[in-house]
This record gives structure tokens, C-alpha cells and sequence, in this order.
């Protein structure tokens, strides 16, 4: 009798905790962030509503939330010719990227209407990584940045993508 009522007390047990468990799943994504547009100059990237918009002299765009850092600049063709680069296409564009972070050409990949490549850098003795979205629209070329910390990136990485996907032009 002792067994069949251990048994029946592990049963309940499991269950209990199996109902607290779908509970606080389903809680956890209840609290989970919308996704958000945000336009700025003439680009448009949903991210989450987790993002907030900063102002960062660096960068003509600076998104950032806890976990993830959105910027971009924009570079219109004479600007880049009256710096001495001879880019005729966003190939030309995507080269000199690489080369500005001493990448080997091999880490561009192709994705939709863009290109990107990934790398890791130390800063304040942080591992971070970084994805490097390279984009053209009309007389301009965007240089789109994602960064995290590179202890989160196999897990954000995919959603870093999908928000890359996102990004369009006006």
C-alpha cells in the first residue's frame, strides 16, 4: 500500500508541476515583446517593441534594446567618390566593407536583396559579434549593423536575421 500510494503522490506531483509548467509558459509568452516598425530617414526595420530609438553621433540610426544594437549609416555614391572609392555596385560596396574590417572576402554571403558577413571583436574586454548587412537604394549604400554579445548570438541570430530580412527602403 505504501508503494501504490508513492506512486500516486509522484503522479500528482507531476502533474501539478506539469500544469504549473505550461502555465508559466505560457505567461513567459504573453510577456513577450510585439513586433515594431521604426522608420528612419527613408529605412523601415521591424524589430520589437523591446527597441527603443537613440541618438548616437556615430551612426545615422541607432536602435538598441537589452540585448541587441541596430545601427546603420548611409552613404550616398559622390560622398563615397569625394572620399576616393571607386564603388560602382553593392558588390564594389561590400568589398570595401570587408576590406575596412579586415575581412577575408570569403565571409560575404547573399541573403534576399542584400549581403552580409559576421565577425567578433573585444571591446571593454566584451566579446561582441556583430552582423554586417550591406543594402543599395538608389544613389545610397547602407552599411546595417547588428551587434550582441557573442555569449547570446546562437541564440539571437535568427531573429537578427529575420529583422535584416525586414529592413526596406522609401
Amino acid at each position: 500500500m505504501d508503494k501504490r500510494h508513492s506512486l500516486k503522490t509522484i503522479q500528482k506531483r507531476y502533474a501539478v508541476l506539469s500544469v504549473l509548467l505550461i502555465c508559466m509558459a505560457g505567461a513567459l509568452c504573453a510577456c513577450g515583446h510585439k513586433p515594431k516598425n521604426f522608420t528612419e530617414l527613408n529605412l523601415t526595420i521591424t524589430l520589437t517593441d523591446a527597441f527603443r530609438v537613440t541618438k548616437n553621433n556615430n551612426f545615422d540610426i541607432y536602435i538598441s534594446s537589452d540585448d541587441v544594437v541596430f545601427s546603420a549609416v548611409q552613404e550616398t555614391a559622390q560622398e563615397l567618390e569625394y572620399a576616393g572609392y571607386e564603388i560602382q555596385s553593392l558588390k564594389d560596396y561590400c568589398e570595401e566593407i570587408l576590406s575596412l574590417n579586415s575581412t577575408s572576402k570569403d565571409a560575404l554571403k547573399s541573403r534576399n536583396n542584400y549581403y552580409y558577413f559576421t565577425n567578433t571583436r573585444t571591446v571593454d574586454k566584451a566579446k561582441y559579434t556583430y552582423v554586417h548587412c550591406m543594402f543599395e537604394n538608389g544613389d545610397s549604400f547602407w552599411i546595417c549593423e547588428f551587434a550582441c554579445k557573442s555569449k547570446n548570438f546562437n541564440r539571437l541570430e535568427d531573429k537578427i536575421l529575420a529583422w535584416a530580412d525586414s529592413i526596406t527602403f522609401q
